[in-house]
Formats: structure tokens, C-alpha cells, sequence
């Protein structure tokens, strides 16, 4: 079945299921064990009495999208898609979840993994639902991440707090290092942090949707992340 075929019948008759976290003015969420980021709303009048808000918040606050300007400016001295220029096809498509409810501790997720899993060529990639926190987090090593974007020409990536999203010896503590963040964002694919609800999938391959707004010269911004999964 084409992408295109597949796609339609499962938003015909599909589950949908949110993936996302809820935003809270005070208390948005950043990193596993990292404070709450910035994120705040002032109310105001609008003539003839409308309501509107002020916002003041920072661009990776809860579920949200990073694009290449993230990433490369920083580390390579060269210009990166903001949110706004990433081909917005690149936020939709059909999906494959990397189910980690069943790894060891610290498991490495490498090319033997997911070789076995139904990732087709140009799908999205979603990864977590392990039962693990903190150090004993499982992550993908280099090698499964270069089978991702070099062997599956992965459209977009993302991945929950269940995971590391780099490798334990390097999570904030070394740009350099930042593999994952590299290997994507200099190939032009979007990075998903801190997805939700992995559990509450029931189909390994399924419709994705985490489009964010385009707000021109932001790096990340917030996204509501569905799966829209195939009916039975």
C-alpha cells in the first residue's frame, strides 16, 4: 500500500490518540530533573471587550519541535532553518513507534533493534514508553541513529522523557557530543522532545501530526503531537 493510500484510510477510521503534554503558565516542563521553564500569560481588553493574552515563554517548553537553527548555528558556525522554513510536510506523515516498554536498563538501540520493527523509508520515528527514569534510561547509540537517517531516510524524529534523548555521557554536558542532534538537524530533520501517552498507542505504525506554528526565527516551539492509529 502507498504512503498516500495508507495515510487516507487511516484518517477515514483512525483512533486518534494525543501525544502531547498540557502546557501550564508557571509550570512548563523542561528535561527530566530540570526546573520548570519560563512560560507566562498576561490577559488584557481588546475593543469592544474581547480577551486576549500577553505571552512571554521560552521555545522548548513542554512537547515541542526543534528545527536546524537550533542546533547548527551553535556548533558548526552556519545558518539552520528556523520553524518557519522547515517544509511543513516534514511535521506529517506515517509513523513508526519504537516501543521501549520491554528494554533492559540502559539498553543501547542500535541497528539490530530496529531492523526488526516495520520502519519504512521516509517514515517518522517515535521512540519511548520504557518503564525506565533517569540514568537507567534506555537511548539510541550512534550506529542507530545513522541507520535511521542514513538506511530509513527518516522525515522526523521524537522521543519521550522515558528515553535519553543523547547518550548519558554527553546529555548536557557537551554540544560536541550531541549525536543525535547533529546527525538530524544537519540533515534537515525535525527533533521532538518530551512526548506523552506512548502508552496509550496500541499500533506500531500509525498516522503522526506535530506541526508547529510558523513563527519566523524561532528554533523550537511548542506542538500538539497526534497519532491518528488505523482502525481494526
Amino acid at each position: 500500500m502507498s504512503t498516500i493510500a495508507e495515510a487516507a484510510a487511516i484518517l477515514t477510521r483512525g483512533r486518534i490518540v494525543d501525544l502531547s503534554k498540557k502546557v501550564v503558565p508557571g509550570g512548563a516542563q523542561g528535561p527530566p530533573g530540570a526546573p520548570a521553564r519560563w512560560y507566562q500569560i498576561g490577559q488584557f481588553v481588546f475593543p469592544p471587550g474581547e480577551l486576549m493574552h500577553y505571552i512571554a515563554m521560552e521555545s522548548h517548553i513542554s512537547t515541542h519541535v526543534e528545527a536546524p537553527s537550533h542546533f547548527l548555528p551553535a556548533l558548526h558556525n552556519r545558518p539552520g532553518d528556523d520553524v518557519s522554513e522547515v517544509p511543513v510536510e516534514r511535521f506529517f506523515g506515517m509513523a513508526a513507534l519504537v516501543d521501549c516498554k520491554d528494554m533492559a536498563a540502559g539498553t543501547q538501540i542500535g541497528p539490530e533493534i530496529l531492523k526488526a520493527l516495520p520502519i519504512e523509508v521516509g517514515d517518522i520515528v517515535v521512540v519511548g514508553n520504557s518503564p525506565w527514569l533517569a540514568t537507567q534510561r534506555p537511548w539510541l547509540n550512534i550506529q542507530g541513529i545513522d541507520y535511521l537517517v542514513d538506511n530509513r531516510k527518516i522525515k522526523m524524529i521524537g522521543l519521550d522523557d522515558t528515553v535519553y534523548v543523547e547518550r548519558p555521557e554527553v546529555a548536557r554536558k557537551n554540544l560536541a557530543g550531541y549525536y543525535l542532534h547533529d546527525k538530524t538537524l544537519s540533515n534537515g530533520i525535525p527533533v521532538i522532545e518530551q512526548m506523552a501517552h506512548l502508552s496509550d498507542l496500541s499500533k506500531t505504525r500509525f498516522f503522526f501530526m506535530g506541526i508547529p506554528a510558523a513563527m519566523g526565527g524561532l528554533d523550537s516551539f511548542p506542538i500538539r503531537a497526534v497519532a491518528i492509529e488505523p482502525g481494526d
